[in-house]
């Protein structure tokens, strides 16, 4: 029988470095959404400034999963942290001695971009090696849990820094926070077959195997279209804070941190859910989308900040359901040899969506106000809640016979 998760050395030192570092992601995310929306007084640029960080993974996170494939993943991961290091740096000086400008914010987070072209899905290839076969599915929904605790915490910080100690800080606290994870990954012990494959197909043939299974295909689908729903609260919380509420545009911090709370605090549930069969995750599913979906849609259009924030938990429980229960299903059909360029699928489908709905999102913002924004991205949600479901439903049924 395997060990329990918390009493794994290599998951608890990934667990905890992963933790800091988003954090700081989170805290960086908020912070230069909200200098850039004071600099030019636009949920446009917004949008741009956050399709600037996500549109490297559109475009090269392909070669960061052929990458993880074919080198060592650990050092692959620390060089790519050191690098985001490095850049988000930059950005804390250019603040400090007043010399920071939109384009710099846009150079800056395309830079870091490029570290998730190639962070993310090798992070992705990297915990099966960390944990049993039978302990992935609470694995993933743990690293997951990483990104919305970070979600609460980054923002918490963010609000507290840029309104006490100004934007230099909060850039200077993300850069420090890479260091947790440069730490936890040099203290790693992982065997050697737990390392990159050098003898792997091509990225190409990654590509025809999700494209050939309707299976796979449905999971990356479903995948973007959570994350698509998703990015209003973060693009558009300076305009929801300032705009709709009528409070600080700092207060953004507030709202990213409501639905990474919601995430939180759906851990307990998910802890038992994972250790379910697959088929009853899978009814699972559509109940938990509706709840983010029904969460996002009454965030938009109630009136006053504190209830709005009170259902923007809600949402956040479902999201974490939903997206950790679409990622388990995608990496138990995947091949160790292919895991790194399926996962640099996965990743373009969450990542790589945010470019396009975040200027989709800046641009409804603009012309019709983010209530409307945010309705509109929840409609490729929905209509995998409605069919998507149940044809991952009737395939399961169909394999179990």
């Amino acid at each position: 029988m395997a060990q329990p998760l918390h009493r794994n050395r290599n998951f608890r030192l990934f667990f905890f470095g992963q933790l800091v570092s988003n954090s700081g992601t989170w805290l960086q995310n908020v912070a230069q959404s909200v200098l850039v929306l004071r600099l030019t007084g636009r949920s446009f640029m917004v949008g741009v400034t956050s399709a600037a960080l996500f549109l490297p993974v559109l475009l090269l996170a392909l070669v960061g999963g052929r990458l993880a494939d074919r080198i060592d993943r650990k050092r692959l991961l620390i060089g790519s942290q050191v690098m985001a290091m490095g850049a988000t740096g930059v950005l804390a000086v250019l603040a400090a001695t007043g010399h920071v400008t939109v384009a710099a914010v846009i150079v800056i987070a395309t830079l870091v971009g490029i570290q998730y072209a190639v962070s993310i899905p090798t992070m992705g290839a990297l915990i099966p090696a960390l944990v049993e076969r039978d302990q992935l599915g609470q694995a993933i929904g743990l690293n997951s849990v990483t990104y919305n605790v970070g979600r609460v915490i980054g923002p918490i910080v963010s609000t507290a820094a840029i309104a006490g100690l100004g934007f230099a800080w909060a850039f200077g606290l993300n850069s420090l926070s890479f260091v947790a994870l440069i730490a936890a990954l040099l203290l790693l012990r992982i065997e050697p077959s737990a390392r990159g494959n050098r003898e792997g197909g091509s990225v190409l043939e990654a590509v025809r195997i999700a494209w050939g299974s309707p299976r796979l295909r449905l999971m990356l689908g479903a995948v973007a279209a959570v994350s698509i729903a998703s990015d209003p609260v973060v693009t558009l919380s300076p305009a929801f804070a300032r705009d709709i509420f009528d409070r600080s545009g700092s207060d953004a911090g507030l709202v990213v941190a409501a639905f990474g709370i919601g995430a939180i605090a759906s851990l307990a549930f998910l802890a038992r859910a994972f250790r379910a069969p697959a088929a009853t995750r899978v009814r699972m599913l559509r109940p938990a989308m509706l709840v983010f979906a029904g969460g996002l849609a009454a965030f938009a259009w109630i009136p006053s900040f504190w209830p709005a924030l009170a259902v923007l938990v809600v949402a956040g429980a479902g999201y974490l359901a939903v997206s950790t229960t679409w990622t388990t299903a995608l990496q138990e059909e995947v091949d160790d040899r292919m895991r790194g360029r399926i996962m640099a699928l996965w990743t373009i489908a969450f990542l790589g969506s945010r470019p396009i709905a975040a200027v989709i999102d800046g641009t409804i913002a603009d012309l019709a106000g983010p209530r409307v924004a945010v309705l509109v991205v929840l409609v490729p949600l929905l209509a995998v809640a409605m069919f998507g479901v149940r044809i991952l439903k009737r395939e399961a049924a169909a394999l179990r016979r």
